[in-house]
């Protein structure tokens, strides 16, 4: 049995929560293990001066949940109507296949949280703007198989102050930055949710992944 066929048979039902909905808080006990089945959820962090620091949006697939010790470090909500499988952790623990999947995801997970972190350490708000979208683009096109010269078209269906958060940058400046970012026509911006990347190679060059040629 495929491994997404072998997680929805143990995952079971799908629960779809509104948009803006709480799935759990910061410091609940964790007890189950939750998997996007469609739509996006955001987790994010309080730190101790209130200011909210925005750790991952989740997309289909995608685990979240996870937790080292029995407390859920980040809270998780919706950030769109989203579809969501959970498992207990006792359920998780006595099945092999599925351990082995969330072990690969958790990796993924490691590298994404590396990539923040470097994001974060460029001065530039320009190259924080540039490197979320790669980010996004690269998430997609691993999934949907993007040819690298054709335009990778990624839904924002995230506020600008959620990409503010997540980038440590001010609304502002977020929105700021991705009209400079289409006026080097890089990006297309049709919607407020939507980036159409143009450019991605002069993309990645402007998020500082790239050499100038």
């Amino acid at each position: 049995m495929p491994l997404s066929s072998h997680a929805d048979s143990i995952l079971g039902a799908v629960r779809v929560y509104p948009d803006k909905t709480p799935i759990y808080h910061q410091g609940d006990t964790a007890m189950r293990i939750f998997r996007v089945n469609s739509g996006v959820v955001m987790t994010f962090r309080l730190l101790e001066d209130s200011r909210r620091q925005i750790t991952g949006f989740c997309t289909e697939g995608e685990f979240f949940g996870l937790s080292p010790d029995g407390e859920y470090k980040d809270g998780a909500v919706t950030v769109t109507s989203a579809g969501v499988q959970s498992i207990s952790i006792a359920a998780l623990e006595s099945d092999p296949v599925l351990s082995a999947k969330l072990l690969a995801h958790s990796w993924r997970k490691v590298e994404d949280t590396q990539s923040l972190m470097m994001t974060l350490t460029k001065t530039s708000s320009e190259a924080r703007v540039a490197a979320f979208l790669v980010m996004l683009a690269e998430r997609r096109g691993r999934r949907d198989g993007h040819e690298d010269s054709a335009p990778i078209q990624v839904g924002l269906p995230m506020s600008r102050l959620d990409i503010a958060d997540y980038l440590g940058l001010s609304r502002e400046t977020v929105s700021r930055r991705l009209t400079d970012l289409q006026e080097l026509g890089l990006i297309d911006l049709p919607d407020i949710h939507t980036a159409c990347i143009t450019q991605f190679d002069g993309l990645r060059r402007r998020a500082g992944l790239m050499a100038a040629a």
